[in-house]
């Protein structure tokens, strides 16, 4: 007996024209995570905490579009 294969559904292409701001920010926030994680796995202290403070404006700044 052989498994049939569904065919995939294509990916979505993103762009700055299907993205709205709340998309936007969401892709920010993950960005200065990502940062994040990298400056404290270099032991970069400054950077860290240039990052931690963008990433606490950009988090207000998430909730403050939600409500």
């Amino acid at each position: 007996m052989t498994l049939r294969r569904h065919p995939h559904a294509a990916p979505e292409t993103v762009t700055l024209a299907t993205q709205d701001d709340h998309d936007r920010l969401a892709m920010v926030i993950m960005q200065l995570e990502m940062a994040l994680a990298l400056a404290k796995t270099k032991r970069l202290p400054e950077l860290s905490a240039s990052l931690e403070t963008a990433l606490t404006e950009a988090r207000n700044l998430h909730v403050n579009m939600l409500n």
